[in-house]
């Protein structure tokens, strides 16, 4: 059975998020995750594009990536409890696909 992914909606949590999170980055993307003891074991998931990525049509696919990215690797998801915003960059759309899931997993899973 899938898990369901959890949206961060909020711009309060975005911002805790931002202020408390921990950094990490890769070529294609970067990540804040942030523990949250009230999550009751789930993750929550943000996904932010910028207008520096280009216009509305690549930034859309951009979130549709990270969204496939998160979707196919959420089961292999160790921690519980964190909340998770991923940031794309200009090299994304270049990358294959099996390199950014390699990229993402390293990414979740640094502390």
């Amino acid at each position: 059975m899938a898990k369901k992914i959890h949206i961060i909606k909020k711009k309060i949590d975005f911002i805790k998020i931002h202020k408390y999170g921990k950094f990490s980055s890769s070529n294609n993307f970067s990540i804040k995750k942030l523990y949250d003891k009230n999550l009751n074991d789930n993750y929550k998931f943000g996904y932010k594009v910028t207008k520096k990525l280009g216009n509305a049509v690549k930034r859309n696919k951009a979130k549709r990536i990270m969204r496939e990215l998160t979707k196919r690797n959420i089961l292999k998801l160790k921690r519980k409890n964190f909340f998770y915003v991923f940031s794309a960059k200009k090299g994304l759309f270049n990358t294959p696909f099996k390199e950014l899931e390699k990229e993402f997993r390293e990414l979740v899973i640094k502390k």
